[in-house]
């Protein structure tokens, strides 16, 4: 419940919970899954003084400006086609001459994870793009 997410998950430090979540992996040689990442923005009011972690797991980041490729996609991560827009991204990335991160995949979310259709995207991120 909202309730519990609140108290058990965001407290002591509450912050108002911000889209998109970003889901970053690492792929190994084959392209397979071997490490992931979550990650949200901050919301703007606490961007030039974040609360400290309480977590050792959890680290506040600021990223360079970066240039990513993506594909919008309406329905479920676990969807076979959704996977299939990595494919789909990366074909285009490369027939316009660019290069992207070959080792990672890249997802954004819009939408709570338990209301049916979702906007997800599958994205790349661009050679030159230091994270």
């Amino acid at each position: 419940s909202k309730q519990w997410y609140q108290r058990r998950v965001r407290a002591p430090n509450k912050m108002r919970f911000v889209y998109p979540v970003i889901l970053k992996w690492n792929l190994d040689a084959a392209g397979n899954r071997v490490k992931g990442e979550i990650a949200m923005p901050l919301p703007e009011e606490h961007q030039s003084n974040p609360p400290p972690s309480k977590s050792d797991k959890v680290r506040i980041e600021e990223w360079k400006e970066t240039k990513v490729y993506l594909r919008p996609y309406g329905g479920h991560r676990g969807d076979e086609e959704f996977k299939r827009q990595f494919e789909n991204v990366r074909t285009a990335v490369s027939k316009a001459g660019l290069s992207y991160k070959e080792n990672e995949e890249w997802e954004a979310g819009y939408t709570y994870l338990r209301y049916g259709r979702q906007r997800v995207e599958a994205m790349v991120v661009d050679n030159g793009s230091r994270i």
